[in-house]
């Protein structure tokens, strides 16, 4: 039976990501990002192997996680504005001064939403698959990195196909 529930998931992610191919050919942006959500969601989901009630209460915390996390960015993005649009130089030492408190209360506050969510995910899932996001997560991110490394250079994509 779990053998089965295994095959499941992976044909359900295989084919979210074969359909991916037709999606990502719209142009419109929306689809797209649900599609990039859906992958995501998929691939967590088996590398954790969650079953159905263990996703139903813990896509939630993810979710309320990741909205406060882009708040927190959002509302900071002035100040990173602001340096990227100029050079520190152009900066008085008081500007700099609030800029780079900002910036550290900023990683103290992700620290603190981290932490907090870390405690609401032991809640609703055992230790070994809290481990297992943690562990997905960095497997999800260095994938997306080497999409996106291929993206930017297409050429290096076709001498990759020897």
């Amino acid at each position: 039976m779990k053998k089965f529930n295994k095959i499941k998931k992976l044909s359900i992610f295989l084919i979210i990501c074969l359909s991916s191919t037709f999606i990502l050919a719209q142009n419109d942006l929306k689809p797209k990002k649900e599609n990039r959500e859906a992958i995501k969601v998929a691939f967590f989901t088996a590398k954790m192997n969650l079953n159905t009630e263990e996703s139903r209460v813990f896509w939630p915390v993810v979710n309320e996680m990741e909205n406060e996390l882009k708040d927190l960015k959002d509302k900071n993005a002035h100040g990173r504005m602001m340096l990227k649009d100029k050079k520190i130089e152009d900066f008085s030492d008081r500007e700099l001064e609030e800029m780079m408190d900002a910036r550290i209360q900023m990683g103290k506050a992700k620290v603190d939403i981290l932490v907090k969510y870390h405690e609401k995910f032991k809640e609703v899932l055992s230790i070994q698959k809290v481990a297992k996001f943690y562990q997905a997560g960095k497997e999800f991110k260095k994938i997306q990195l080497e999409r996106k490394k291929q993206h930017n250079n297409p050429g290096e994509r076709q001498g990759n196909r020897k």
